[in-house]
């Protein structure tokens, strides 16, 4: 049997959780509260495995409210329920502990499910936060991806930003007209730019010049 305490000040969200949870054979719901302060005061006493937890207390948030949990119960899977879904909340929920991150539009089959895997041990995430979570990522490390250029690319580089032709280029470093123009072209798609004023701004920026 899985122990549940729903804390949740909206009446309408704590009910409706309890009598779909209610339906459930192998899911007992043992307190329900509206407020942080009665969750605390009475976590160490009343059985629980898994804590459904509303982001937004009326005297507290998630995050602090997470930390005090675990700090008294440290054994008690926390299960976040709530609107306040966005990556950096769920991130930092993530870190204080939480086992799960549901929105609120989750359907009952999902709620049953987050609670069967905290309680397991497994993380879990709605597909669409999972989604978030993955872009944001990629999003974060492309962005932090350093540019890598050869030494050739960097010597043609400079002398770009000094105003130099291609032909002046190719003068300068003893090659062809046709290498240097490989040379930068190889140059705007590692730096996805468009043009010669693109690769002198962010060859500048990105201190990838001398």
């Amino acid at each position: 049997m899985i122990n549940v305490i729903i804390t949740d000040d909206h009446p309408v969200v704590s009910n409706g959780l309890k009598n779909m949870l209610q339906k459930q054979q192998h899911i007992t719901v043992t307190a329900v509260f509206a407020n942080a302060t009665d969750l605390v005061a009475n976590i160490r006493k009343t059985p629980v495995d898994v804590l459904i937890l509303d982001m937004k207390l009326p005297d507290g948030n998630g995050y602090d409210t997470c930390c005090t949990v675990l700090k008294f119960a440290p054994k008690t899977r926390v299960l976040v329920f709530s609107n306040n879904d966005t990556v950096y909340q769920i991130n930092k929920m993530m870190q204080a502990g939480c086992m799960g991150y549901l929105p609120k539009n989750a359907d009952d089959s999902m709620i049953v499910k987050a609670i069967e895997s905290v309680y397991e041990g497994q993380r879990f995430l709605s597909p669409s936060l999972e989604n978030a979570l993955l872009e944001e990522h990629l999003r974060s490390k492309n962005k932090n991806q350093k540019t890598t250029l050869t030494k050739r690319e960097k010597e043609v580089l400079e002398l770009i930003v000094k105003e130099y032709t291609n032909q002046e280029i190719a003068n300068q470093l003893f090659l062809s007209l046709s290498t240097i123009e490989f040379h930068r072209n190889s140059l705007l798609q590692k730096l996805n730019v468009k043009n010669t004023a693109g690769l002198v701004r962010v060859a500048i920026q990105a201190g990838l010049i001398s």
